[in-house]
């Protein structure tokens, strides 16, 4: 029987590899990499050629939703399962990934999804019942710009849109986020993994 070649990415070493060990057992899956490092993922995928990657959204200023939108593009044959502690699985859709799985959900309900995505070529995410509203892209381009320290103006300058325009987006994304500060709203962002770092790299 060929085996389903699954690569886990995750910073987390303890959950990665306990990840990796639970799946290990699944009689169809073969586990060829836990990488800890994003930094090597194109390498590593470019070796290893993996059938599933299983990929936490937030690892530290690398973002698993940006990261799923340049692999996909260059290996759109490979299956992409994001992975969060938080149901953010609207923005999972709109990367282009094939699933979304809770980092709270069972092994087996996990290595059915990588089954459902891998055999029946099928697309997994959870009801849109979701905790907080999502932002939009713009409003997701707003807060990037907020977490680099962008005034209102520069902001609207390098958006070619109004302040008023960007003071709106704002208050939007700051009752989204259930926050009262700018601060708030980029600290939660990023616990969230909505915007890191390297968004331009």
């Amino acid at each position: 029987m060929e085996k389903i070649k699954i690569m886990v990415v995750d910073d987390h070493q303890m959950f990665g590899s306990g990840i990796a060990a639970l799946l290990e057992k699944e009689k169809d899956f073969e586990v060829i990499d836990v990488l800890h490092n994003p930094s090597i993922l194109r390498e590593r995928i470019s070796k290893l050629n993996p059938n599933v990657i299983l990929m936490d959204i937030r690892m530290g200023s690398y973002n698993g939703i940006e990261l799923t939108d340049k692999i996909k593009k260059e290996y759109p044959h490979i299956k992409i399962i994001l992975m969060s502690g938080f149901n953010i699985s609207c923005l999972a859709k709109d990367c282009g990934a094939d699933a979304f799985a809770s980092k709270e959900e069972s092994i087996s309900s996990l290595a059915q999804t990588i089954r459902k995505v891998y055999i029946d070529k099928a697309v997994v995410f959870p009801s849109d019942e979701i905790s907080f509203n999502l932002l939009t892209k713009t409003e997701l381009t707003v807060l990037q710009y907020m977490s680099e320290d962008l005034t209102r103006k520069e902001i609207a300058q390098k958006m070619y849109i109004s302040e008023k325009t960007v003071t709106n987006h704002i208050t939007s994304i700051l009752r989204k986020l259930n926050t009262r500060s700018r601060v708030g709203a980029i600290m939660k962002a990023v616990q969230l993994g909505l915007i890191s770092s390297n968004m331009n790299k």
